[in-house]
Parts: C-alpha cells; sequence; structure tokens
C-alpha cells in the first residue's frame, strides 16, 4: 500500500469527464473517473485512431499531442462509459474499456476513515468479485507481456495481491519489498518521508541483478512516497525501473510529481476526500 492506508494527474488544464455514484444510506460514496493511462508506451493491443472518435474526442486528442512536458510523455487516455451503456471510442476492443468500469464499480469507497474528510479505497471488494480481479490482472500482464520484463516488485501490503499473478502470467521474478525487520536475511533500505517522520522500505541482498528490467506495482498511489523509495532502491543496484503501475490514483495529493521521469499506469482515479 503507498503511502496513506489504504486512490493520474490531467495534462495541463485538460479535464475528462468522470461519472459519481453515491451508494446508499450509509454515506459510502463510490468515487471515481472511469479510464486507463498508458503513460510510456500503450497496451499493444490498444490501437489509438482520431477516426474513431467523435468531433470533440478528436480534440481533446490533439489538445494532448502539444510540446508541453506533459504531452511528452504521450500520455493516452480511454473515454468513459455513458450512463445509456455507448460502445467507448477508443482501442482496438470495446470490452477493455468495460473491464476499466467493471473494476472501478467493485471498489468500495468507505468515508471518513481512517480519519475525518478520507474516502478510504477498499479493493477488498474488488477482490471479492473474480471477474473484476482478473480484469485487473488481465489489464496490466497485456501492457508488461512484451516489455522484457524479468522483476515484478510488489509494495507492501498489497502490492503482494496484484504482483505476483502478473509475474508468473509475464515469466518474470516477484520481489516482495517490505516494510523494516519484515525480511529474515540481509536486506538493503530506502528511507522516504511520512508527514510526521521517515520510514523505510527494504528488500533482499541479491533479490534482483544489476541490468535487470523492474515493473513496481501498488494497488494505490497517494502521496508516491513509497513508490519513489521503491525506485530509488532498485536504481541503486543497477535495475532499470520501466514503469510503475497501480489500480488507484489520488491525484489530488500529486503523488506522480515524486516519481520524477519514471511513468506510471493507473486503472482507476479517485477523489482523496468527501
Amino acid at each position: 500500500m503507498t503511502d496513506l492506508g489504504f486512490g493520474f494527474q490531467a495534462m495541463g488544464s485538460s479535464s475528462i469527464a468522470h461519472n459519481i455514484t453515491t451508494i446508499g444510506a450509509q454515506q459510502q460514496h463510490k468515487v471515481s473517473k472511469r479510464f486507463t493511462r498508458a503513460a510510456e508506451f500503450p497496451l499493444s493491443r490498444t490501437s489509438l485512431s482520431p477516426s474513431s472518435f467523435s468531433s470533440s474526442s478528436s480534440l481533446l486528442v490533439s489538445q494532448f499531442q502539444t510540446t508541453s512536458k506533459e504531452a511528452k510523455q504521450q500520455h493516452l487516455y480511454c473515454l468513459p462509459t455513458s450512463e445509456e451503456g455507448e460502445e467507448e471510442k477508443m482501442g482496438s476492443k470495446a470490452g477493455e474499456d468495460n473491464r476499466i468500469a467493471r473494476i472501478s464499480s467493485a471498489i468500495r469507497v468507505i468515508p471518513n476513515f481512517p480519519k475525518p474528510g478520507i474516502l478510504f479505497q477498499d479493493i477488498t471488494t474488488l477482490l471479492l468479485d473474480p471477474k473484476a480481479f482478473k480484469d485487473t490482472i488481465d489489464l496490466f500482464v497485456e501492457r508488461y507481456k512484451d516489455k522484457e520484463i524479468s522483476v515484478v516488485a510488489g509494495i507492501e501490503a498489497r502490492g503482494f495481491i496484484f504482483g505476483p499473478p502478473i509475474a508468473l502470467a509475464i515469466g518474470a521474478k516477484f520481489v516482495p519489498m517490505r516494510k523494516p525487520k519484515k525480511l529474515p536475511g540481509e536486506v538493503i533500505s530506502e528511507e522516504y518521508s511520512l508527514e510526521y517522520g521517515t520510514d523505510k522500505i527494504e528488500m533482499h541482498v541479491g533479490a534482483v541483478e544489476s541490468g535487470e528490467r523492474a515493473l513496481i506495482i501498488d494497488d494505490l498511489i497517494a502521496t508516491g512516497g513509497t513508490l519513489s523509495a521503491a525506485i530509488r532502491l532498485l536504481e541503486r543496484v543497477g535495475v532499470k525501473v520501466v514503469e510503475c503501475a497501480c489500480v488507484i490514483e489520488l491525484p489530488e495529493l500529486e503523488g506522480r510529481k515524486r516519481l520524477g521521469d519514471k511513468p506510471l499506469f493507473v486503472l482507476v482515479e479517485a477523489a482523496d476526500q468527501i
């Protein structure tokens, strides 16, 4: 889990329409924007063609193709599903966007936990839905299966849920990145700052080798502290970090900025406060 317990950054001033669903009298608010990001390289199965968009969507794509620093990262977006159930206009398969919507709707949002004003992104309900859970793994596997990744590094604790099945599917090893004093062997560690104080992330010495290509996986990025520490730790031993990937991002906390030039791929964007 990254930073705040248990969340994509809009480019420039552009914004994307989003769906807000309020759940029940228990004030369990589901707030999410259902789209996916291809940060440095698009999914191998995805083909983006302006002719497949409506005129307004084509304008949106053209706005992304600017000379700004963000645009140079070639961020691509899947447009959200409409309430009427129209097929989305991006990608070679319309079902791909339906998977994003299914994943988003399977994540339970609990208000005022662990403290007032926070919307807790609970992925345990996603795990209870085999189809949505499989969709989540499949989307990551489709993105990384041809990227010559030899290491999937999962961040404690929920990176341990998503990391191993991705690693197995793409033929990579899984390396757990743990909190201090959790690993039994000799470790290498990296410190990162918290709101009050510091913490560390550790991995076993010899778990990775110089020159390997790594994917860092977690369920959520909030402030980005843990992910940035994981990047530094791997790079210290000569590993190339290809990308970071999370199921959820809390964009208001701007954790993406702490990753420097490392691309971030997320499936769902969510609000971090009521």
